[in-house]
C-alpha cells in the first residue's frame, strides 16, 4: 500500500458511517456515510485549505510559512484553552507569584519540591530522575515517586528566572489548558464542525478531574495532555493511514515517553484503554481491519520499536534502578483510591480532605446528571457513528475499571464484588501502582469527545444546516447544561496561601556550605504527612540536602518505608511531628530510640540539627535531639540548631541514662507544645535533659 495515495480503499476502524447494516433511507445521503477524516482533509474535498498528504506549498516571498501558522493557530488555542485556568489562579497571580502556592503542606508542597529538583538539577549536573538531596545518603528515585519530571524540565528556565513559586503555579495554570488543547486536536479528527470540538476541549480540561488534581498539585494526573494526543496517532495508524508508517512510530514512541515522564500510572491506564478503543473499534467491522491490518501492523511493530529504545533507560530506571521500590507504592491500600459509582451523579463532599476548610469542588470521578444526559443524547443522536459506539463503550468500560473491585451503589454501601474487572489484575505486578480512580480521566476524554460527534451529527442535518444562528445557541446552550453546574462547585478563584518559612531557613540557611544536610524538626516523611520543610528547601535553592522527605522511599526490606521500623529514628522522629496520641501527648521515648537516633545523625551525615518553633511539640522534639546528642543546642533565629558537622558525635554514650534524664524532665516540665509566638524558645528543659542546671 502506497500511504502517501489517497486512492484505493480506505481503511476504516472508526468513522462516521454506519454500524451494522443501515437499512432506510438517510437525512443527509452521502454526508452520513463520510469517512472520518479530520479539518484539514474535509477542507481538502472542499477547497478551502491544502491536502494535508500532499507535497508542502512553497510560501510566496514576504508571506508566512505555513508551518508558522499552524503553530501561531495552535498556540492561539492553548492560550483561549487556558483562560478559565487564570481565574481559578487568580489569587495566586495577583497575590504575588513569587511567594503564594495552593499550600506549603502534604501534595501541594510537595509539587514544589518536584518543580525546583529538575532545574537544580539541570544547572549543576545532576541526575533528575533520581536526587541525593532528600533521604541521604541513598537518596529517592523520583519516577517511583508522582514527580511528573518532564514538567519540571520544561519550566526550568522559569525557575531559574523566578524561583520554583512562580514555575509552579504557571505548570498547574497550563495543565488544564495543554488538556483541553490535546482533546481539541483529537475532536478535529472525528468530527468537522469546530465549535463542537471547541465544547469538547473546554469539557475535558475543565473536568473535576483536571480542576481537583492541579488544586491539590497533582501534576501528574492534572496533565493529560497526552492521552488525547496518543488517539490522534492511534487513529492515524489504525484509521486515516496517511503518514509514512516511521512518522507514525516516532510520534507513537515520544508521546508514549512523555507520557511516561509525567505519570508512568496514566501510561499504563492510557495503553489499557487504548487497547479496549482499538479491539472495540476492530469488532464493529471486522472485514475492515484486514484491510487496514498491513500498515497499522507495521507502523505499530515499528513504534514498539521505537517505544522499547527510548523508555528502555528510565523504565530500568523505575523498575529496578538505584532506590526503587519492590512491590506497590500503595501495597494493601487499593480500597482508598476507587472511585464510588454514585459519585458518578452525585458531587459528594465538596470540602478537600487534605486542605481543611477548603471547597475544591466534586470528586475527581464526578460528571454530573446533565453530562451524562448529554452524552446519552449524543449517542442517540449519531447513532450511525461507529465513533460514537466505540467512544461510548470506551467511557462505560473504564468508568466500570474505576470502580475498582468495590461497587459503591450509595455512600457507605460499600460491596466488595468479584465481578468487577480490575480487582482480577489489581495485584499484579506494573498494575498494583495504578489507582482505580485515575480511568475516570479515560471516562472524560471519551465523553467530551462523543458529545463532540453528537452534536457534529446534529448540525449536519438540514433543519440545523439552515439555521446557522441556531447552531450557535445549541452549542453555547449545551456548554452551559454540562459546564455551569460543575464550576458552581469549584473553589474559583482556588484559595492560596503566602510561604511563611521558618527565620532560619531564610537567614542562617542561605550561608551554610552547599549541600550540608539538615535534619529538620517538624520531620518531613510521608507517614508525617509533612511537606514543609521541602518548600522551604526550594525556596533556598536546593542549597542543603535534607534528612527525609515528603516521597515514597524504600525502608530496608525494600517496600515502602512508611513508619519506619519501632525504634528506628524515622519512626522516633515521625512521632514527634505526628503524635499518634491524643493532641498535646509526648510519646515515648526509650534508649534505644535514642541510640537509634544518635546513630542515624552520622548515617545521615547530618551537619545541622534544627528544631524550628513550627509543629506539635518543638520544645518536646529539641529535649529529644539535646537528650540524643549529649550536648546543648544554640538558640538562633527561631530554632533550636546542632552543629554537628562543625562538633562530631564521637566519645562514649550513655543512651540509658540519657533516656532517663529525659523522662523525668519531661514529667517534672508536663506536656510544653508548641512554642509561644514572639516569646524566647525556652532552654529550661534542654537543661534538665543535659544535666546543667
Amino acid at each position: 500500500m502506497t500511504t502517501g495515495s489517497t486512492q484505493g480503499p480506505t481503511p476504516v476502524l472508526l468513522d462516521r458511517s454506519c454500524v451494522g447494516t443501515c437499512a432506510g433511507p438517510r437525512e443527509e445521503g452521502a454526508e452520513a456515510m463520510a469517512v472520518d477524516l479530520d479539518v484539514a482533509d474535509t477542507a481538502a474535498r472542499t477547497g478551502a485549505a491544502p491536502d494535508p498528504a500532499s507535497p508542502p506549498e512553497t510560501p510566496a516571498p514576504g508571506l508566512v510559512p505555513p508551518w508558522l501558522r499552524r503553530t501561531a493557530l495552535h498556540l492561539g488555542v492553548i492560550a483561549v484553552f487556558t483562560v478559565p485556568a487564570v481565574v481559578l489562579w487568580w489569587h495566586a497571580w495577583t497575590g504575588g507569584a513569587a511567594s503564594r502556592v495552593r499550600c506549603a503542606c502534604l501534595d501541594p508542597g510537595q509539587q514544589v519540591w518536584f518543580i525546583a529538583w529538575p532545574a537544580y538539577a539541570l544547572a549543576h549536573g545532576h541526575d533528575p530522575f533520581t536526587s541525593l538531596w532528600l533521604w541521604p545518603p541513598g537518596g529517592v528515585n523520583l519516577l517511583a515517586n508522582a514527580s511528573a519530571p518532564l514538567v519540571g524540565l520544561v519550566v526550568a528556565p522559569v525557575t531559574w528566572a523566578f524561583g520554583p513559586f512562580v514555575a509552579t503555579t504557571l505548570a498547574l495554570t497550563l495543565a488544564p489548558g495543554l488538556s483541553a488543547w490535546g482533546c481539541w486536536v483529537a475532536a478535529r479528527r472525528i468530527t468537522t464542525w469546530r465549535p463542537a470540538q471547541w465544547l469538547a476541549g473546554f469539557i475535558f480540561g475543565y473536568t473535576p478531574f483536571v480542576v481537583e488534581s492541579v488544586a491539590l498539585g497533582h501534576l501528574s494526573t492534572g496533565l493529560l495532555v497526552f492521552p488525547p494526543l496518543l488517539f490522534v496517532v492511534l487513529h492515524e495508524i489504525c484509521v486515516r493511514q496517511r503518514w509514512s508508517p516511521w512518522r507514525a512510530a516516532v510520534s507513537l514512541g515520544f508521546l508514549l515517553l512523555g507520557q511516561f515522564l509525567v505519570s508512568p500510572e496514566v501510561l499504563v491506564i492510557t495503553v489499557v484503554a487504548s487497547a479496549l478503543g482499538v479491539g472495540a473499534a476492530a469488532a464493529s467491522d471486522p472485514a475492515r481491519v484486514v484491510k487496514a491490518l498491513p500498515y497499522a501492523g507495521r507502523a505499530l511493530a515499528l513504534g514498539a520499536g521505537v517505544t522499547a529504545v527510548l523508555l528502555a533507560l528510565p523504565a530500568w530506571d523505575l523498575l529496578a534502578g538505584a532506590r526503587h521500590i519492590h512491590g506497590a507504592v500503595w501495597g494493601g491500600l487499593h480500597g482508598l483510591f476507587v472511585a464510588q459509582a454514585w459519585e458518578l451523579w452525585s458531587a459528594g463532599p465538596w470540602r478537600s480532605a487534605v486542605l481543611p476548610d477548603v471547597v475544591q469542588g466534586p470528586q475527581e470521578q464526578f460528571l454530573g446528571v446533565a453530562v451524562v444526559v448529554v452524552a446519552a443524547a449524543s449517542l442517540i443522536v449519531a447513532w450511525r457513528r461507529r465513533a460514537a459506539w466505540v467512544l461510548a463503550f470506551l467511557a462505560i468500560a473504564c468508568t466500570v475499571l474505576s470502580w475498582g473491585n468495590l461497587l459503591w451503589p450509595g455512600p457507605g454501601h460499600e460491596v466488595v464484588s468479584s465481578w468487577l474487572p480490575w480487582g482480577w489484575v489489581t495485584n499484579l505486578p506494573i498494575f498494583d501502582d495504578v489507582s482505580a480512580i485515575h480511568f475516570a480521566a479515560v471516562t472524560d476524554l471519551a465523553v467530551a469527545l462523543l458529545v463532540a460527534v453528537g452534536l457534529d451529527a446534529l448540525v449536519r442535518r438540514t433543519f440545523w444546516r439552515r439555521l446557522p444562528l441556531a447552531r450557535v445557541v445549541l452549542v453555547l446552550a449545551t456548554g452551559a447544561v454540562m459546564v455551569v453546574p460543575i464550576w458552581r462547585l469549584y473553589d474559583a478563584p482556588l484559595s492560596v496561601q503566602h510561604v511563611h518559612a521558618p527565620p532560619w531557613y531564610t537567614t542562617a540557611a542561605l550561608a551554610v556550605p552547599e549541600g550540608s544536610v539538615v535534619v529538620s524538626y517538624p520531620f518531613p516523611a510521608s507517614s508525617s504527612l509533612t511537606a514543609q520543610p521541602m518548600v522551604w528547601q526550594a525556596a533556598d535553592g536546593m542549597r542543603f540536602r535534607l534528612a527525609g522527605g515528603y516521597v515514597k522511599v524504600p525502608g530496608p526490606n525494600g517496600a515502602v518505608i512508611g513508619t519506619g521500623p519501632p525504634h528506628s529514628a524515622v519512626r522516633t522522629l515521625v512521632d514527634l511531628t505526628l503524635p499518634p496520641g491524643p493532641p498535646g501527648t509526648v510519646p515515648a521515648v526509650s534508649a534505644l530510640d535514642l541510640e537509634h537516633l544518635r546513630a542515624a545523625l552520622g548515617t545521615w551525615g547530618a551537619s545541622y540539627v534544627v528544631v524550628s518553633d513550627r509543629g506539635s511539640l518543638p520544645v518536646e522534639a529539641a529535649a529529644v535531639f539535646t537528650a540524643a546528642t549529649g550536648r546543648l543546642p544554640a538558640v538562633e533565629h527561631r530554632a533550636w540548631v546542632w552543629g554537628v558537622a562543625a562538633r562530631p558525635l564521637t566519645g562514649p554514650y550513655d543512651a540509658a541514662s540519657a533516656a532517663t534524664r529525659l523522662a523525668s524532665c519531661l514529667d517534672s516540665g508536663g506536656s510544653l507544645g508548641p512554642a509561644r509566638s514572639g516569646a524566647a524558645l525556652p532552654q529550661a528543659l534542654n537543661r534538665c535533659v543535659a544535666g546543667t542546671i
